[in-house]
């Protein structure tokens, strides 16, 4: 998909019609979205530049990403989008700064760049131009994210309710007190929730350093003192949402292990339940194992009150056992 955008009376329009080498010329802004060979081919030699991304992304290799020559700069960004089943995807962005235009690619991620565009109102002049599309389209990547950053923080404010309910009524907390199987599944929910939460968070690391990296490249390179005040502020919103990302990983480590620590005191729960009746039963059950023999030479075995006895006898001692117990404090 092809489309072509030119700034008229302060407004970003969409060109109708058939892309020609001639409207692509005067295209302020082409955004590329799983375009055809064809469509890449036109645009190259329209604008006589290169589409194609500098490297397969690699994310520990800086210099793969970006490249500068006469004709062009070519950028390449991660974008962090939510499909349909908010199953979080990177999209693959790579800008490229020609003369006059900014000629945008993706791949997997329709409709593109532009459904972020759509969003900013009043963002041009009739003054504007190539560069006041990019800053533009990085602004609306910080409000896209700040998007996710809130969500993330919704569910784990949720799911630390869930954990620690101490907003929960009295009544709750005490029906999971009293039915561990119900408190055990609903901290296995916990820890199925936390999982996504963490996945959105690692990939949205990975987003905000590829754009931060991509900022310190247009840094070293020769670019308007407009578009470098716009890269400066775009840095710090980028800043921002590193350290509210690394706030909520840690929150997500934390709930973690509240869920873990929660979930032992449960197994220790049932543990010392299980020991406490293994112990109250070894009496009776000793009992019963001495009067159970079926020796000839026993001399309670023909007496007529040997039964209550034993009866007897096995209560005594656990009750004996439970009352050691108890001043045990076990």
């Amino acid at each position: 998909m092809l489309k072509i955008y030119q700034i008229e009376d302060g407004d970003l329009r969409e060109r109708d019609g058939e892309p020609t080498p001639a409207a692509l010329r005067k295209a302020h802004w082409v955004d590329l979205c799983d375009a055809s060979e064809a469509e890449k081919k036109q645009v190259e030699e329209a604008l006589a530049i290169d589409v194609s991304p500098v490297n397969d992304y690699e994310p520990f290799q800086v210099s793969s990403h970006f490249s500068a020559d006469e004709r062009q700069l070519t950028m390449t960004g991660l974008l962090l989008t939510l499909r349909e089943n908010e199953d979080p995807h990177l999209i693959k962005v790579t800008f490229i700064r020609a003369k006059n235009v900014l000629v945008t690619a993706t791949d997997g991620a329709p409709p593109g760049m532009s459904a972020l565009i759509k969003e900013c109102e009043n963002c041009f002049t009739h003054k504007s131009g190539r560069d006041d599309v990019f800053a533009t389209i990085l602004d609306m990547i910080v409000d896209h994210t700040d998007n996710i950053l809130d969500k993330v923080g919704h569910d784990l404010d949720r799911i630390n309710t869930q954990v620690f309910q101490h907003h929960a009524p009295r009544k709750r907390r005490r029906l999971l007190e009293a039915s561990p199987r119900l408190r055990n599944r609903q901290l296995e929910r916990v820890l199925t929730d936390l999982g996504p939460s963490r996945e959105l968070l690692v990939k949205l690391r990975r987003s905000v350093l590829s754009f931060r990296r991509m900022i310190g490249f247009l840094r070293e390179q020769e670019v308007p003192k407009t578009l470098t005040a716009k890269l400066e502020t775009f840095e710090r919103d980028l800043k921002s949402i590193a350290e509210a990302e690394n706030d909520l990983s840690t929150t997500a480590g934390f709930l973690l292990d509240g869920v873990v620590g929660y979930i032992g005191l449960l197994q220790n729960k049932v543990m010392n339940t299980l020991t406490f009746i293994g112990i109250i039963m070894t009496p009776p059950v000793l009992v019963a194992s001495v009067y159970g023999m079926n020796f000839k030479n026993m001399p309670e075995l023909n007496w007529s009150y040997g039964y209550p006895f034993a009866l007897g006898l096995m209560v005594v001692t656990t009750a004996a056992t439970w009352l050691f117990v108890r001043w045990r404090g076990l």
